[in-house]
């Protein structure tokens, strides 16, 4: 049977001190998070190898293998809080000086009664925010992409 959950309810949690080496997630679950309000839309993260290929002589079919994978460059989209703690976190890891690792935590709302929510850890360099342009009726909205430095951690759901 297919989940039915919808991302509503995701939330994304940011940690104020530089994480520039991997961690695992006990020592991610330690750290001190900060929650990003209203944010709209979490991108895209996750192993994505590049596929490499070669063609031999002595082969019918191309040969291949994976390369390095890229763990992901999501953009955060956010409603505009000048004061919001995550959101300030964000713009001090995005300032074009701040080469550190910002640790991040992004949890889903798919734990159902007696479950905890999935959640993933990662860290990576913050770009942003950029300011999207619009009309008069849309908010004010800052995105910031994040370089994930490290592949995510999965922690699923587990009963309480």
């Amino acid at each position: 049977m297919a989940n039915k959950a919808t991302k509503k309810g995701t939330k994304v949690y940011v940690c104020a001190t530089a994480q520039n080496s991997d961690l695992i997630s006990g020592t991610y679950a330690a750290l001190t998070w900060v929650q990003v309000g209203k944010v709209g839309n979490v991108g895209d993260f996750g192993a994505d190898s590049t596929m490499n290929s070669y063609n031999t002589l002595d082969e019918a079919v191309t040969q291949k293998q994976k390369g390095t994978a890229n763990a992901g460059d999501p953009q955060i989209e956010v409603a505009s809080v000048a004061t919001d703690a995550g959101q300030v976190i964000l713009r001090t890891f995005g300032d074009p000086l701040n080469q550190d690792n910002l640790a991040i935590k992004i949890e889903r709302n798919d734990g159902g009664s007696g479950f905890t929510n999935t959640i993933f850890y990662s860290r990576g360099v913050v770009s942003g925010p950029l300011y999207p342009g619009g009309g008069s009726d849309d908010f004010e909205l800052e995105r910031f992409t994040v370089g994930f430095n490290q592949l995510p951690i999965r922690v699923n759901p587990v009963a309480v």
